[in-house]
């Protein structure tokens, strides 16, 4: 069984649910708790052992760069260990030239991930409170070995600030632990549920055997934006897909509610 050694993040899109505050610069620097986005991201992975990180991004993304390559990185996780150093994952940027949708950046890292599984770490969505994300997921996945999905539980107050995409079907199999069997459409209406009610939701985090660039491949289609909610699902629908329902409280940064509601919360370690 291979190790989890290796991140994928996807951050070149377009930040459309952020506007106008992606406008001046990218949806990654943003700051909450009066740290960039993207630092958390790899704060995470850095906690939970990965080695690379192959972080998708485009020519608008200087800002992004400049914070990764030069010193700044490195200060807040230096602050963040408190004394302990926190060492970053070596980090590879990797060139999406037209804003052709998450499945094609993902595809980009192909030929790096190789034969190996790998996190796919979404940006945008953050975990607070608890365990990483990927820390919580990873003994899964070497106990399974089978592909290992994030999983939130959200009830009516805190669906208002993530979007309809991955909404899960699932049984379950042990406490915390479940068999994913669909994953909804990717939508633009907001999530609304009744009181009382509640759902799974992928947490925007993913363990992935390479088996999913094939998905990806299949799953093109012909529209112009190559998203990688098709693969996810094909996926669910032909393969044991197994889901740890995560500690901890999300946050979909990457629109203005959930972005607002991470700092007016405020920021808990991870």
């Amino acid at each position: 069984m291979q190790k989890v050694k290796k991140g994928v993040v996807p951050a070149a899109g377009l930040g459309t649910r952020l506007y106008p505050m992606s406008e001046m610069q990218p949806k990654e620097m943003l700051p909450i708790g009066g740290r960039p986005m993207i630092y958390y991201t790899v704060l995470e992975a850095a906690l939970s052992g990965l080695e690379e990180m192959y972080i998708v991004v485009n020519e608008g993304r200087a800002s992004l760069r400049r914070y990764l390559e030069r010193g700044e990185l490195d200060k807040d996780l230096q602050e963040e260990g408190e004394g302990h150093r926190i060492r970053s994952p070596h980090i590879t940027f990797v060139d999406q030239p037209a804003p052709l949708g998450s499945g094609e950046a993902i595809y980009r890292t192909k030929e790096m991930v190789g034969e190996e599984p790998f996190a796919l770490m979404m940006p945008d969505r953050l975990l607070f409170g608890s365990y990483p994300a990927l820390t919580q997921m990873i003994p899964l996945y070497e106990r399974f070995r089978h592909d290992t999905l994030g999983v939130l539980t959200l009830g009516a107050r805190e669906a208002e600030g993530f979007g309809n995409v991955g909404i899960l079907q699932a049984t379950e199999l042990e406490q915390r632990i479940v068999e994913i069997h669909g994953f909804s459409d990717k939508s633009e209406d907001p999530l609304i549920l009744k009181e009382g009610e509640t759902v799974l939701k992928f947490a925007g985090r993913s363990i992935l055997g390479p088996h999913f660039f094939t998905y990806l491949e299949r799953m093109r289609g012909g529209t112009e934006e190559w998203d990688d909610t098709p693969a996810l699902q094909a996926m669910c629908r032909e393969r044991r897909v197994i889901g740890k329902v995560l500690e901890g409280t999300g946050f979909d940064v990457g629109n203005l509610i959930g972005y607002r509601a991470a700092n007016e919360k405020g920021v808990a370690r991870i």
